[in-house]
């Protein structure tokens, strides 16, 4: 067991913010922030991280590889990538529309002290502009924008799959029932898994992850 997943499991006694607070330390990081600028609008919506716990739930059911790069998109001060890249050593780009979060997730990567530091990327930029490269193969969003966003994105990630075939999956968390219809209605994705967040899912039916995938 790695010493991140120790921490999580060995973590009852402490709330989620004193829980992210040990692990943002142990990664010389600062994630624990909730966008309260008034900036989010209808098609790009506030930033707030995963928890980590949460986070571990996902990982769980489908953990990565090294071969894996992960996107995520409204990535903020860069929690997942970090996460992810500690425990399995992936490759992961963040996109993000804020300035001020996008500079502070620069901030942490220079903190940040992983062996695989190098295989981190955080993009300024609209989800919708950025062309998704051939080494993506997950797909991370955390209800970060409007449908009509998220189906440009999802237009952008089926062009990449022409270019080269291969396995993506797209991870939905807390995901909105008109996305869903979308992806399931007109898109190439079909849903492979669902997982429930414990605890939370019994008072929000939307405390889950859908999970999708696209070829293979």
């Amino acid at each position: 067991m790695d010493a991140l997943t120790e921490q999580i499991l060995n973590s009852d006694a402490l709330s989620d913010k004193a829980l992210a607070e040990k692990i943002d330390q142990f990664l010389h990081i600062h994630t624990e922030e909730v966008q309260t600028d008034g900036r989010d609008t209808f098609h790009c919506h506030r930033y707030e991280p995963t928890s980590y716990r949460v986070l571990h739930t996902l990982f769980e059911a489908i953990p990565l590889t090294e071969q894996d790069t992960l996107l995520d998109y409204g990535s903020g001060l860069g929690r997942l990538g970090f996460y992810t890249n500690h425990r399995f050593h992936n490759g992961a780009i963040g996109i993000e529309l804020s300035e001020t979060f996008h500079r502070a997730a620069l901030h942490n990567l220079d903190q940040y002290r992983g062996v695989h530091r190098d295989r981190l990327t955080f993009i300024h930029g609209k989800a919708e502009d950025f062309i998704i490269p051939e080494e993506v193969t997950l797909i991370y969003c955390f209800n970060p924008f409007s449908t009509d966003i998220f189906r440009r994105v999802l237009t952008n990630t089926e062009k990449s799959y022409e270019n080269k075939p291969r396995k993506i999956t797209l991870i939905l968390y807390y995901p909105e029932d008109n996305t869903v219809f979308y992806i399931e209605r007109h898109t190439g994705f079909r849903l492979t898994n669902e997982i429930a967040v414990p605890e939370l899912f019994e008072r929000d039916r939307r405390e889950k992850f859908c999970i999708y995938e696209l070829g293979e």
